[in-house]
């Protein structure tokens, strides 16, 4: 009986010692993600641009003064670092999409762009009447920050469980609040509108201010066409 309980006892120790590493090992994946993304955010050329102007806002009539410089050097090294040569050959982060099907760099279009946190059925919906960037978690503010877009559009229907949003705006799900909150500060920067759609989103998202709203009827297009006039953007294709 003695050797029993011990055995038992040793294997309820064996699982708790297991537990214990694999909550560290995801522990330490998730601050190494979080590491990746603050670094991709703080080499962003709009993180840049905005610590200049801040730090010119402190030191007022020099910083003024040094500013434009300052502003010029960070634009001219962005274009040498754009016409070093082909976009696939230029380091990237693991696990991100081919960065030129993004950029958006070599394929113009005249319609309406839409970067959005969308679920696959609205992203389909969305696709046949103007070009459509999804963003997801692991890399949303960085591809943000360099795509050429006219409009963020953030799905309530999203955060659905199954989809890489999943439990987007649940009170308590961190990590993708911090991502949207990302999201809208890089969209703030830029001066893209940032856009709530759908009919029944979560509570936690009406509450953060949207530039609008739009409540998805029987045709896309009408809805992205009175969305455009609404925001003076470029219309749908």
């Amino acid at each position: 009986m003695s050797n029993s309980g011990s055995g038992a006892e040793a294997a309820r120790a064996g699982r708790q010692v297991a537990r214990l590493r694999r909550v560290l090992r995801e522990r330490d994946e998730r601050l190494h993600e979080l590491e990746t993304r603050l670094a991709a955010l703080e080499g962003s050329t709009t993180y840049q641009v905005g610590k200049l102007v801040a730090g010119a806002g402190r030191k007022k009539a020099r910083g003024a003064v040094r500013l434009p410089k300052q502003l010029y050097g960070l634009w001219k090294k962005r274009n040498e670092a754009q016409s070093s040569g082909p976009l696939r050959e230029r380091p990237r982060m693991e696990g991100l999409d081919r960065i030129e099907d993004r950029l958006l760099i070599a394929d113009p279009y005249e319609g309406l762009i839409i970067a959005g946190i969308l679920s696959a059925a609205t992203a389909a919906a969305l696709a046949d009447h103007a070009r459509v960037i999804r963003l997801y978690p692991h890399n949303a503010a960085l591809v943000l920050d360099a795509a050429d877009v006219d409009v963020v559009v953030v799905d309530a229907t999203a955060g659905a469980p199954g989809g890489p949003w999943a439990y987007l705006g649940v009170p308590g799900v961190y990590d993708r609040e911090r991502t949207l909150l990302d999201v809208r500060q890089v969209a703030g920067v830029r001066n893209l509108p940032l856009v709530l759609w759908g009919s029944a989103p979560p509570a936690t998202l009406t509450r953060l201010g949207w530039d609008a709203s739009v409540v998805p009827g029987s045709s896309p297009a009408g809805d992205l066409a009175a969305l455009a006039e609404q925001l003076a953007i470029p219309s749908v294709s």
